[in-house]
């Protein structure tokens, strides 16, 4: 596996949860063929803006959070002089390594939190790692053994910040608690995770394997070290906290329970056994896959998470399934009654798309708001990478692929209002 196949799995492996909850789909951007010809020039007008999603959480990271992790980065990159390495394969991975993590140092989006801007800095830091460790191991003044005694340190380090964590907050508002703390648990859990010993080897060459190695435990310790410092601010700015850990647990535990049944993997033949039509490479199939898919993705997560003790983060998770429930009853009925054919042109896709922008507008409105922009990334998410395929390449789009997009992002968004009041309901009990 090349390094740039791998960062883009390693991408995927950080707090996103599954890439249900994060929005990200499953639909493949040319998959599906259609003997239809799309307007060009109308696929290339479909992009436009998107509601911003704001921050859910209260209480962000501080500028000088974000500053010590560009320093950080910075640090490890200082000095990397890769001339001195003679073997060009081992020197062009470190380059590689150290353009994207200056890249990191560049490209701030004036558009995300300062939550969403400190965790994109979490890989980054890691790929600086790899390349002042892979230096540190050609000169032999580090080795596997030494970054193994590091990595031990720093997950006996994340493990103790969970096991003393408390989920306290404000006396009167339980929701300000929860998503403080979701958000927090998530990083440190991701901390712990990444901090465990590794098993698989990408590279044989002694140098590189040192540095993948130390890259992973970077990559932990950068999670667990934002998650303890976000709490230390939060736990500051209360006064007289109370003690909200029993109560996240009762609702993670109704909510779980609702949707248990959906952890186990979709029956296609069940799910579409009373559709009186053809659905084979239609939108209309690949929307109730995607959302079948999206359910049991959830409800799988959401149980894990339940049974591993993680009362904060099994909420939202199963949120998701519960959502994405009421979506797959939606679509399926709109699927039976005609709709979610293979459009004619590009009107239907465009209206799709305007159906799906209003119905994140609309849960973005929904009470309680912190619970409503959890969720409404599972349908801004569809609507950009749809927008980004149309914009890019409206020559090579499949316009079939675009309507299921879209179409996700609309069913998601018509479901999630109810399942944001309930959830508000639940919290506030």
């Amino acid at each position: 596996m090349s390094r740039e196949t791998r960062r883009s799995v390693l991408a995927g492996v950080g707090t996103a949860l599954t890439g249900t909850l994060a929005g990200c789909n499953g639909l493949t951007p040319l998959s599906g063929e259609t003997t239809v010809e799309y307007d060009e020039s109308a696929i290339a007008a479909l992009p436009g803006a998107i509601p911003r999603v704001p921050p859910a959480t209260p209480v962000q990271p501080t500028d000088a959070h974000l500053t010590s992790a560009r320093d950080r980065i910075r640090l490890l990159l200082d000095g990397t002089d890769l001339s001195q390495i003679p073997n060009a394969v081992v020197r062009d991975e470190l380059a590689r390594e150290r353009e994207s993590a200056r890249s990191a140092l560049s490209s701030e989006d004036p558009g995300e939190s300062r939550s969403e801007a400190l965790e994109g800095l979490t890989h980054p830091r890691s790929e600086a790692m790899f390349v002042d460790a892979g230096l540190a191991a050609f000169r032999d003044e580090l080795t596997a053994e030494d970054v193994s005694t590091r990595r031990e340190r720093d997950h006996a380090d994340a493990e103790s910040f969970l096991t003393d964590y408390s989920h306290v907050g404000p006396p009167d508002d339980p929701m300000a608690a929860f998503v403080e703390h979701a958000r927090i648990t998530d990083w440190g859990y991701t901390g712990v995770r990444l901090t465990d010993p590794e098993s698989r080897r990408e590279y044989e060459n002694a140098v590189l394997h040192v540095a993948e190695l130390a890259q992973n435990a970077e990559w932990g310790r950068a999670y667990a070290a934002d998650a303890r410092r976000l709490y230390k601010r939060y736990a500051s700015t209360l006064d007289d906290p109370r003690e909200y850990g029993a109560h996240f647990a009762s609702v993670a535990a109704t909510l779980t329970d609702d949707i248990a049944s959906h952890a186990t993997r979709p029956d296609w033949e069940a799910l579409t056994s009373d559709i009186k039509r053809e659905l084979s490479n239609t939108p209309g199939e690949k929307l109730l896959r995607e959302l079948s898919k999206n359910r049991w993705a959830s409800a799988q997560n959401a149980v894990e998470r339940r049974d591993a003790g993680r009362k904060v983060g099994a909420v939202i998770p199963a949120l998701g399934a519960l959502t994405a429930d009421r979506a797959v009853t939606d679509a399926k009925n709109a699927v039976s009654d005609g709709a979610y054919g293979v459009p004619e042109s590009v009107d239907p896709i465009a209206a799709e798309r305007a159906a799906a922008v209003d119905g994140l507008r609309a849960l973005l409105g929904t009470s309680p708001e912190p619970i409503a922009r959890r969720l409404a990334g599972s349908v801004h998410t569809p609507i950009r990478n749809a927008d980004r395929i149309a914009d890019e390449n409206p020559s090579g789009a499949d316009g079939s692929d675009l309507y299921a997009q879209y179409a996700v992002a609309n069913r998601l968004a018509a479901a999630a209002p109810p399942v944001v009041r309930r959830a508000g309901e639940l919290l506030r009990t």
